[in-house]
């Protein structure tokens, strides 16, 4: 946990602190409104706002904040930031001191697998610092790699008495509910059966045999050997059929108590029933929409850059790009922009889209059962209401107290049911549990000391209605569940065509996301659990001419082709679904090629284009294999280096390894003639390996040409060091000659 003993304040306290957050996914929302709502109880007074409503709430104003930011893509800030980051550029251009009445503290969430590790948090904390502004508490950089949990809870359990020394703190009524001003101390729950109104922060189950007489609490006593399996379900992957959870609990058989259990979050929503005329005024969707029943609402919002605006594009064709013998179902998806005038002439080839996506509909079905809500209630108009006037409704379900919507359509469309756990929602699902073993399974599995099988749980990827199936006496009302979920955050494509062949269709390309996860089963035997995608297999169903919402995202790391007469090379590295943009880079060379020709110039006279490009085999889904080849031969593709991992047995295996096969070739290209490196794909592996190996063949060349290096720090060897190298690469990423668009 940070010392907040380390951190410098200034000398007035606040009648207020400002919870701001930037979040790509939702998980940074989600804690800020966690942290939100508990600074609320605690008798803070308390606001809450993402960073691009800086002009609603008046950021310049602000003098106590608290800070909660992902880092997305190649070190990028969430989309939800990028109107924030530039007043706040424009703020501290030339004003050493524009934020000096600030006070701060800073959470940032990443992943130590991407090279640029909360780069969002980290860039914040300079520029606020550089502008005169004031941590008042030490900055908190959780890992997703590792868990989150790990640096977020102590973060959070720190902040409270670091804030109470800047910001004014009176207790209210509100904060009865258990949560006191002071550091929360860890007292015993009762294990009664039944739900315990308890909301203590670390609170302790004691899991003696004399809590209760019933046969279950004894079992406890007793130690919970072996694995709990829930074994009444169908293992087929149909859908809204739910799997089993394999977790072993044999851990707890020693615990005389359960610690470290995160505060329940405070119930914050009502659900409210509305009068059958809002039902006849809803007018049912078009046949062909396949929407959220809110569409209009969000593609009437105000943009700053009108062409962000979500709208509706029509699905044209589906094409599968592998064979029936790949691994993987690989498709290509063509869609109409057809009446989005806001759209054409904003895009480039390097471009990306979100598409607002569905949960699975059976699944929702199958989680209205569970939740004892029926099939006519869950389509029934409701409104959401706030529970306490002075705390806001988490943003997601915020347009339900103006705009009613049914309850199957809000878990549909709003809320991911697909997210991973967290500890606060299984803490407070521990709070709906009539049994005791459900109850001190979630309490464990909550906690610090279940930590471990925690990470098994997440590694098992359960959806909202496993987790509801597998404590079967777990029964939150539906109100509940709604604000535990998190956002159904939109899905991420890249667009893999050029505006100049077709400037009303996008294309992209994707993986269908089905997998198992292999457990070991109670009898030693190894069970495969199916895992579904929640954007991909819907898209594979949906029949043409069915209408999607889908708005362009802002490039904000400018992953697009020089513009201009720039005779750079370019290299371009994008293994599977990662060639996807490069598609569209080379559409747009062939129209420029074919443009010059046009006008008499040579096709030689073009800048080299290099494509390094890897998938399982050369057969089964070599990706766009009949193009590339074509565009080999036009001249508009310079260089195709190809590696196939189920085939090869000698040559290149991977991207990486065709790389360093062509390592002085590569070398010569980059730093004599300052090409520009793009990469795309998966970021945890691929990614990363690239990464490293650029690093080590900057290494090794410098052996050969140090002229091209300031500094060699091995002296022994007389070549660049590895932190030297990765130093390089930074700068280029800097300069926007080394640019990735990598995903988890």
């Amino acid at each position: 946990m940070p010392n907040a003993s380390d951190s410098s304040g200034a000398d007035f306290v606040d009648s207020q602190v400002t919870f701001l957050y930037a979040s790509q996914t939702g998980n940074a929302e989600s804690i800020s409104y966690s942290m939100y709502e508990e600074a609320a109880k605690r008798g803070f007074n308390a606001k809450w706002h993402v960073l691009d409503d800086h002009e609603k709430f008046g950021f310049n104003e602000v003098q106590t904040a608290v800070f909660v930011v992902s880092t997305t893509g190649d070190g990028d800030p969430p989309d939800n930031s990028a109107r924030f980051w530039r007043i706040l550029r424009k703020a501290t251009r030339g004003k050493s001191m524009a934020y000096s009445h600030l006070r701060y503290a800073i959470l940032g969430l990443g992943d130590t697998n991407y090279s640029n590790f909360c780069n969002t948090a980290q860039r914040l904390d300079k520029q606020l610092l550089e502008a005169g502004a004031t941590a008042f508490y030490p900055k908190g950089l959780a890992d997703d790699g590792t868990g989150l949990e790990e640096v977020v809870e102590s973060w959070i359990e720190g902040l409270w008495p670091a804030l109470a020394r800047v910001a004014q703190c009176a207790p209210c009524e509100a904060a009865g509910a258990g949560v006191s001003s002071e550091a929360d101390a860890e007292t015993p729950v009762s294990l009664e059966v039944g739900v315990s109104g308890s909301s203590e922060a670390a609170a302790p189950a004691n899991l003696g045999a004399e809590a209760s007489g019933s046969p279950e609490a004894g079992a406890l006593s007793a130690g919970l050997a072996g694995l709990a399996l829930d074994s009444n379900t169908s293992t087929s992957n149909s859908s809204g059929a739910h799997q089993p959870l394999v977790l072993d609990f044999r851990a707890m058989e020693s615990l005389k108590a359960i610690t470290g259990t995160p505060r329940v979050p405070s119930a914050v929503c009502e659900m409210a029933p509305v009068d059958g005329s809002a039902e006849k005024n809803t007018p049912p969707l078009a046949k062909d929409l396949a929407c959220p029943p809110w569409y209009a609402a969000l593609t009437e919002d105000s943009w700053d850059d009108a062409s962000l605006a979500p709208f509706l594009a029509t699905l044209q064709s589906t094409t599968q790009l592998t064979s029936s013998e790949a691994l993987k179902r690989t498709l290509l998806v063509e869609l109409s922009l057809s009446g989005a005038d806001h759209v054409h002439g904003s895009w480039q080839a390097g471009d990306s889209f979100n598409i607002y996506a569905p949960n699975d509909e059976g699944l929702v079905r199958a989680l209205l059962e569970r939740l004892s809500v029926s099939a006519d209630e869950g389509r029934r108009p409701v409104a959401l209401r706030k529970r306490d006037a002075g705390i806001e409704l988490p943003t997601h379900l915020a347009r339900f107290a103006s705009a009613p919507a049914s309850l199957f359509d809000i878990l549909l469309w709003a809320c991911d049911v697909c997210a991973a756990p967290r500890k606060q929602t299984l803490r407070a699902l521990a709070d709906h549990c009539t049994e005791i073993v459900d109850r001190d399974r979630l309490l464990f599995l909550s906690s610090r000391q279940g930590g471990a099988v925690f990470d098994e749980l997440r590694r098992q990827a359960p959806t909202t209605l496993d987790l509801l199936q597998a404590f079967p006496s777990c029964r939150p009302p539906a109100e509940r569940l709604l604000e535990l979920l998190p956002p159904l955050a939109p899905r991420s494509y890249s667009i893999c065509n050029a505006p100049t062949a077709a400037a009303d269709k996008w294309r992209f390309a994707f993986n269908v996301v089905e997998y198992c996860i292999q457990v070991e089963g109670p009898d030693a035997s190894t069970l495969e659990l199916p895992r579904r995608g929640v954007c991909t297999p819907w898209l594979e169903r949906l029949p043409c001419a069915q209408r999607i919402l889908v708005a362009k995202r802002r490039n904000v790391s400018e992953f697009r082709m020089p513009a201009g007469p720039d005779q750079r090379p370019v290299i371009m590295v994008g293994p599977g679904t990662g060639v996807a943009p490069f598609i569209g880079f080379l559409e747009q060379r062939a129209q420029q090629l074919a443009t010059a020709a046009a006008t008499g110039v040579s096709p030689e006279a073009a800048p080299l284009m290099w494509l390094f490009f890897g998938c399982r085999s050369r057969l089964h889904d070599f990706l766009f294999s009949t193009q590339l080849e074509q565009w080999q031969a036009e001249g508009v593709l310079s260089r195709l280096s190809t590696c196939f991992s189920r085939d090869s047995l000698s040559g290149p295996k991977y991207v990486q390894h065709a790389m360093a096969h062509h390592e002085d070739e590569l070398m010569h290209l980059l730093l004599a003639q300052n090409a520009l490196l793009y990469v795309c794909g998966d970021a945890k592996g691929m990614g990363k390996d690239v990464n490293d190996a650029l690093a080590d063949m900057l290494c090794r060349y410098s052996v050969k040409h140090p002229e091209y290096f300031d500094v060699l720090a091995d002296v022994d060897t007389k070549q660049l060091s590895k932190v030297q190298a990765l130093q390089v690469l930074m700068r280029w990423s800097t300069e926007r000659r080394y640019l990735r668009d990598l995903w988890a």
